[in-house]
């Protein structure tokens, strides 16, 4: 059996439980509309399975344990006030299913100097009991919870890493941690205190990580870079902070299980049982290039219009911006090659293990694009976007069904989207100049661009 996993994601609390009254009636409904958009959007991409998000935080972990019940070991459901959530869609969809998930940060110590280092990490739980324990422990490590969503574990030393880790590994013997994005500038390999192999901040404790997670700016191709991840398996999930059709499954991963519970998930992801991963294009990842933004006010200062942005090849010396005199927001695709130098090896991309996966452009991203609607949530490009799901099912079949095409131009669709449609799944598009610092790239249909060879220094 193949289940898409989307075991990422984040609950309206994320931002700390000061951005939303803890008391309200307008909270409430806020939770209750966010979990409900993003399950019913996640089918549409073709999700079956989704994390919670945030689940030790005892707002939200209040809230699961009231809407949610157990269908298999570790499984849950959802329980929906209304059994029917498509009323644009006459197409009906099983409801996803759920598994407990969370996001915490470790600090520590970064080889060579005397700041600390963060690297957020993945936790997924077997059951209720464990999430508890899990929170039993924060309070063991003096850990501040109770008002935010994703907590920082704090360490002053590489074994204080390693005892706090395998103290958490050892609740259960099926909670699973994750390195997240781990090559956006906090992600474990990312630019913010570099590292170069996963030991020198996990310690002993890297022998108990089975699997990383690609981020938006990096695909397995990217990862293929560093000969360290070659045994590990590479997993990919949307991280979505909203429950926008452009953010829920905008990555997922493709398991092979013989039932589905959550222990064969936890043993395929162990076992590299992984089918295929569905990406987004690490070109329109947020950190994707090197570079500065302009309107920046830290480091240094840069005017509305003012920016530059480099590939690896043409990164300034010390990676020090021309305009501020500070250090750049470093890219993945520049990290991946540092990283590659570091442990030995001269790779190229496309080198490393051969790790199928699916490219996809979120589909209502190409709509507002060929309608010329600037809102991907317009009634113009959700009508067109269901009218395409109603052919395709679902997004993820778009991309892989050649045969899908054709019934989609023999249809009453705007002809310039389905070319469009055509254009990204012939490779004929691109971002320019593509994402950093922060900033998402921006689409482009019908031209290309080779990003192994961008320079650009604006205003």
């Amino acid at each position: 059996m193949i289940i898409n996993t989307d075991l990422h994601s984040h609950s309206v609390y994320a931002g700390g439980a000061g951005a939303i009254s803890l008391n309200s009636e307008e909270r409430d409904k806020k939770v209750r509309k966010r979990f409900t958009d993003s399950s019913m959007y996640a089918p549409l991409k073709g999700v079956d399975l989704i994390g919670t998000g945030d689940c030790q935080f005892e707002p939200w972990l209040k809230f699961l344990r009231d809407n949610l019940e157990e269908v298999e070991s570790g499984i849950f459901s959802y329980i929906f006030e209304d059994k029917k959530i498509y009323p644009d869609n006459p197409f009906e969809y099983p409801h996803p299913k759920y598994l407990l998930q969370s996001e915490f940060i470790v600090t520590g110590p970064a080889p060579n100097t005397s700041k600390k280092k963060k690297a957020h990490i993945l936790i997924l739980f077997p059951n209720f009991s464990t999430v508890e324990e899990f929170n039993s422990l924060l309070d063991k490590f003096k850990v501040s919870r109770k008002k935010i969503a994703r907590p920082y574990i704090v360490n002053n030393h590489v074994d204080e890493i390693e005892y706090k880790l395998n103290s958490i590994l050892d609740i259960d013997p099926l909670i699973e941690v994750i390195p997240a994005h781990i090559l956006t500038p906090e992600g474990v390999y990312g630019s913010n205190q570099r590292i170069n192999y996963l030991d020198e901040f996990f310690g002993s404790a890297t022998n108990r990580i089975t699997a990383v997670e690609t981020g938006l700016s990096a695909d397995p191709k990217i990862l293929g870079l560093i000969p360290e991840l070659d045994n590990f398996s590479l997993i990919s999930n949307a991280d979505a902070h909203s429950a926008s059709l452009n953010r829920v499954g905008r990555e997922f991963t493709s398991l092979e299980i013989n039932k589905f519970n959550y222990e064969e998930i936890i043993r395929a992801i162990r076992n590299n049982k992984v089918k295929q991963t569905a990406e987004f294009h690490p070109t329109e990842g947020r950190y994707f290039l090197t570079g500065h933004r302009g309107g920046r006010k830290r480091p240094g200062k840069h005017k509305k219009n003012q920016y530059c942005c480099y590939s690896p090849k043409f990164v300034p010396k010390n990676d020090i911006c021309p305009q501020c005199n500070r250090e750049l927001t470093v890219g993945v695709l520049s990290r991946a090659f540092e990283i590659c130098d570091a442990q030995g090896e001269n790779r190229m991309l496309g080198d490393g293990p051969n790790r199928p996966f699916v490219t996809m452009v979120p589909l209502v991203e190409i709509i507002a694009h060929s309608l010329g609607v600037k809102s991907i949530i317009s009634k113009k490009v959700l009508s067109t976007y269901y009218k395409i799901i109603g052919i395709t099912k679902t997004e993820v079949n778009l991309w892989l069904d050649s045969v899908i095409q054709e019934k989609l131009w023999d249809s009453n669709i705007d002809q310039a989207v389905i070319e469009n449609i055509n254009e990204v799944k012939s490779g004929n598009f691109c971002f320019y100049p593509g994402g950093f610092d922060g900033l998402y790239g921006s689409l482009k249909i019908g031209e290309k661009l080779d990003y192994e060879n961008i320079k650009i220094i604006y205003g």
